[in-house]
């Protein structure tokens, strides 16, 4: 019978793929890791084809460190029907040759047309494509290798016969996988080409015996030998493209290369150790391919796929990440850090997807299934044939909605408003830094002209600031804790730096850190955003430094990609064209015909796949009673403690209460009144970072558990210790609820007058700039006292600064450090340790930590000298006085006291700026200490401070010559302002304090609000 031009097996999971994922992918792609930032590039490409520079990101990178020509494609299609149209037709395109691309490939592993159609099927709903385009949305990674499967045949062809039409299509296709993605063709040569190329002279070798035993190494090295032009042909061909094709991208890794911390992920983590990278970079990619693990490997190990059995063997192992330290020590420390394991697991996975297409074919029209019909009957066979296509169904269908359950991204954010925003009044002439986006923040970028100092291609970043710290996205840095705080402190501390303006918080969490470094609330866009701005930012220069690079990189970067699919094209139509007027003769077979395996007496295989099948049975029931441990929350003291707390930790307020004891009588209602009452830096600002549980007391019905849970707050780490009452009932044991002081307030409705201030900006509507009239005039302070001091090996500047003016001033202390040249070998602002908005005639002290240290070897870089200079513009908001100290008492090493709030604004969180004097009632030291819970109005909250033997500071020098106020010298302000300043009353309100090495020590407050009226 002759058979089928067409496999109707191909054309039923090309529909099936476009039906699935073509449906689905509107709903994932969007919230995928990494599809924005493509979108992102391709924006780049559809506005500044041949320019490489791109100002969008990290104060300006350059896109050529990444292949450009599925970002390219994009972008031509986006002049069609948009970025997004774009990027859905790219995603659909990359779903069509990837399951062609297997039905290829397979056909090389296993020449039969109906395997080849199965393993496409199959392909459809592999959970590891299904992951790496619905979750990761890595566009440029499906496309490269669903066109090195497609190189795949053409390169065994070549090998194999010799035809230069093979030679020339394998490395078209070669030269599009090398312009897709950079990763893939260099290790594909070595976990694809080189494999193949072994099969090829296996097969060589093959035709010249009579059976697979007769292969001996001998056979196999003659067979080397005749092929080793075509192999040394193809392999210098392949490099030339390989450099040639992205020799830009070449000469920037060689002239940049990778110098930054590295950034962890979680497929380099030990998969026991964090189960949860083990569930989404290892059992989510294989799904039910593990199961077949063992006839994957006989398969593999057979003689004709035995190079395929090496290279499978070795992506599984790198895919294991940290699990195991093979994959560190095979590639090194440097690219084990720098590559994400996660791709020699997909190409693993895509490797076995040929065996599984066999296995299911054999299964269901071949050998297995006479040999289970007829020891189990019909029944049993179909049975099993049903429950796992349910079950590698199910795999697809849970990765596929994986990001419903565990959303990896904010919720989608309107970035209309935000837009707006920086295309008015020119706020586009400033950067700004978006907090709490996620990967959105590359679809902002995408639609605004304006930049920002963070971004998302970590790999391109060139700042010391970004580069110095294990932190990928300046967005999401409270994820990496106190160092991604960090992080984010040096460009809200210093922003003139990076003439960063404006900020746009999607998350509350930043708002502190925010408030204390100086920025103020601007307003609340209408998609919710909070807009935070910093005064006194001068705007981006008209003319911006850039890397420029040569004219010919430009040409090769712009035209060499997208000539490489016209090549491809032309060559398979005219393949076609030549091929359809010689469609009388017979096809010559160039791949060894052996066909599917059919040996039926293969025990040693069932009994090794019924030994794997029980070992996956009893891993997955540990997984699945693990599952319903984590769930089954109360079953211990420890658990419903720690259960408590994360749900608390995650707002779930509705699930905390379900761990109250019922008989508490504390019911949902009180309960949440309690909590929304409840708020400070602690009950609304901290995300629980670690959590032991030590039951100390313990019956059959009742215990007592010791938490200890530190906290990651924006300000600083909190550490606390609970003790907490646990009884058990019916089976289960609940917390039982402390008592909450009522502290009642005197007065039912209160009042209160005061001055408020307004500016309008521009009077008059216009597109000009900012009338000379309308500019207000800058705020008068003055700098009382200026010191370089040295504490253990850290330099500072300590001094205070009263505002003499009428009008509220918002300030910017800024210092520097020269060295006996008067050269500058360090410059800060102050960070949280001052009071940035000053009302008339209030007075602040202030602190600058120098990120330098003494070094005896480095006596040059000692600075000798000191600057300070500050900016006042005037302050209109954040001006509320909410807290005043009463009752201190300070009691040895302790300062005790609490903070009363008159106001009818509640103080979120209370700073105090604790000044330290000596016996001469000289400012030597300054510190910030906040409050953990807020003051509510009418109502006062202890505190208890511990006052330590502070190492008296090393006082460098200390003069006012160097200071400068909004670009005049401090003196003159001070001659003319106040010319005989009476100091006295400076000193009244010192605290005394006996048996330190200071002598005296002074308190001023400050609040954030969170929610003012």
């Amino acid at each position: 019978m002759k058979a089928s031009k067409t496999n109707k097996y191909l054309i039923t999971a090309v529909l099936l793929g476009i039906i699935f994922h073509g449906t689905s992918m509107f709903f994932t792609v969007e919230r995928t890791y990494d599809a924005l930032i493509h979108l992102f590039f391709a924006n780049h490409y559809a506005t500044s084809w041949f320019e490489p520079w791109s100002y969008s990101w990290y104060t300006g990178f350059t896109v050529m460190g990444y292949p450009p020509l599925v970002h390219q494609t994009i972008g031509v299609l986006s002049l069609i029907g948009g970025l997004k149209f774009g990027m859905f037709t790219v995603a659909l395109l990359g779903v069509v040759l990837f399951i062609t691309g297997v039905y290829r490939f397979t056909k090389v592993l296993i020449p039969n047309e109906k395997v080849a159609g199965y393993a496409a099927i199959m392909a459809v709903f592999s959970s590891c494509f299904v992951e790496t385009l619905h979750i990761f949305g890595q566009l440029p990674s499906i496309i490269g290798i669903s066109i090195l499967m497609h190189a795949l045949p053409e390169i065994y062809k070549w090998l194999k016969t010799g035809k230069k039409i093979a030679l020339c299509k394998a490395l078209a296709l070669l030269a599009v996988t090398v312009t897709s993605h950079h990763v893939t063709p260099i290790f594909g040569m070595v976990f694809f080409i080189f494999p193949l190329i072994g099969t090829v002279i296996m097969d060589a070798a093959r035709e010249q015996v009579n059976s697979n035993k007769e292969i001996t190494f001998s056979a196999f090295a003659k067979a080397l030998w005749n092929k080793l032009r075509r192999i040394i042909t193809f392999g210098a061909c392949s490099l030339i493209l390989i450099i040639g094709c992205i020799l830009p991208y070449w000469i920037n890794t060689k002239n940049n290369p990778i110098t930054q911390v590295p950034i962890p992920h979680g497929s380099r983590d030990n998969f026991l150790e964090v189960t949860s990278s083990g569930l989404v970079f290892f059992v989510i990619p294989w799904g039910i391919l593990l199961v077949f693990l063992p006839y994957f490997l006989y398969r593999f190990y057979s003689k004709r796929l035995l190079f395929f059995g090496f290279s499978f063997s070795l992506l599984f192992i790198l895919g294991t990440g940290g699990t195991t330290p093979v994959p560190l020590k095979l590639l090194g420390e440097n690219a084990f850090n720098i590559l994400t394991l996660d791709r020699f697991t997909l190409w693993a996975s895509i490797m076995a997807l040929p065996l599984f297409g066999e296995f299911c074919y054999r299964f269901t029209d071949g050998d297995y299934k006479e040999i289970l019909q007829r020891k189990w009957g019909a029944v049993v066979h179909r049975s099993t044939g049903g429950f796992l296509a349910v079950a590698f169904i199910f795999m697809a269908v849970f990765t596929i909605t994986l990001g419903k359950f565990r959303p990896s991204q904010p919720d989608e954010i309107n970035m209309q408003p935000i837009v707006n925003f920086l295309n008015e009044d020119d706020h586009d002439k400033w950067r700004y830094l978006p907090l709490g986006f996620g990967d959105q923040m590359a679809w902002l970028s995408a639609q605004t002209n304006a930049t920002t100092v963070d971004g998302n291609y970590h790999s391109a970043r060139r700042l010391p600031e970004l580069t110095s710290r294990a932190v990928e996205r300046l967005e999401n840095s409270k994820y990496r804790g106190i160092e991604g705080l960090g992080s984010l402190q040096q460009f809200l501390t210093v922003p003139e730096k990076f003439h960063l303006k404006y900020v746009f918080s999607n998350d509350k969490f930043y708002d502190p850190l925010l408030y204390f470094t100086g920025w103020h609330r601007l307003s609340l866009l209408e998609n919710g955003i909070t807009v935070w701005e910093k005064a006194g930012i001068s705007p981006l220069p008209s003319i911006l430094p850039k890397d420029d690079v040569p004219l010919f990189q430009k040409l090769m970067w712009g035209i060499i990609p997208f000539s490489t699919v016209v090549i491809s094209i032309f060559l398979y139509l005219g393949s076609m064209l030549f091929y359809s007027y010689r469609k009388k003769e017979k096809k010559r077979l160039y791949i060894y015909e052996n066909g599917p395996e059919t040996q039926k007496g293969q025990g040693w295989l069932y009994g090794i796949s019924i030994f794997w099948l029980g070992v996956m049975i009893v891993l997955a029931s540990i997984m699945v009673y693990g599952i319903y441990v984590e769930k089954s929350v109360q079953l211990t003291p420890e658990s419903v403690v720690a259960a408590y707390y994360d749900a608390i930790d995650f707002k779930e307020f509705e699930r905390a209460h379900s761990y109250i004891y019922p008989a508490s009588e504390k019911d949902i209602s009180q309960f949440m009144l309690e909590v929304s009452v409840t708020d400070g830096l602690l009950s609304s600002y901290a995300k629980m970072d670690s959590i032991a549980v030590t039951v100390v007391d313990q019956n059959e019905s009742t215990a007592k558990a010791i938490a200890k849970i530190k906290w990651i707050t924006p300000l600083k780490e909190i550490q606390t210790t609970d003790t907490l009452s646990i009884t058990k009932n019916k089976g289960d044991w609940f917390i039982v609820p402390e008592e909450v002081d009522p502290d009642i307030p005197p007065d039912q409705l209160m009042f209160e007058s005061g001055t408020r201030f307004f500016n309008h900006g521009k009077r008059k509507i216009t597109s000009e700039q900012t009338f000379h009239e309308d500019v207000l005039k800058q705020p008068v302070v003055e700098v009382t006292t200026a010191k370089m001091i040295q504490r253990d090996s850290t330099f500072y500047i300590v001094g205070s600064i009263q505002n003499v003016d009428n009008i509220p001033a918002d300030i910017a202390v800024t210092g520097a450090l020269y060295d006996r040249d008067n050269k500058e070998i360090a410059r800060y602002n102050s960070q949280d340790i001052v009071k940035h908005k000053l009302l008339p005639k209030e007075t602040t002290p202030f602190l600058i930590q120098f990120d330098i240290t003494y070094d005896e070897e480095k006596l040059y870089q000692v600075p000798s000298n000191f600057e300070v200079q500050v900016k006042a513009n005037v302050a209109t908001t954040d001006l509320y006085q909410t807290v005043a100290p009463s009752q201190i008492d300070i009691n040895e090493s302790q300062l005790n006291g609490f903070l009363f709030n008159p106001s009818i604004e509640a103080a979120t969180i209370p700073q105090l700026l604790i000044s330290y004097y000596n016996e001469n009632k000289e400012l030597i030291w300054t510190e910030a200490v906040y409050i953990d819970e807020s003051v509510r109005p009418q109502r006062k909250r202890p505190f208890s401070i511990v006052l330590h033997d502070l190492d008296l500071p090393i006082v460098l020098s200390s003069h006012l010559d160097n200071v400068s106020i909004n670009g005049l010298p401090n003196q003159s302000i001070s001659d003319k302002v106040h010319p005989n300043r009476n100091k006295s009353g400076e000193k009244e309100f010192l605290l005394s304090v006996y048996n330190k090495p200071y002598s005296f020590i002074s308190i001023t407050t400050n609040a954030y609000i969170g929610n003012p009226r």
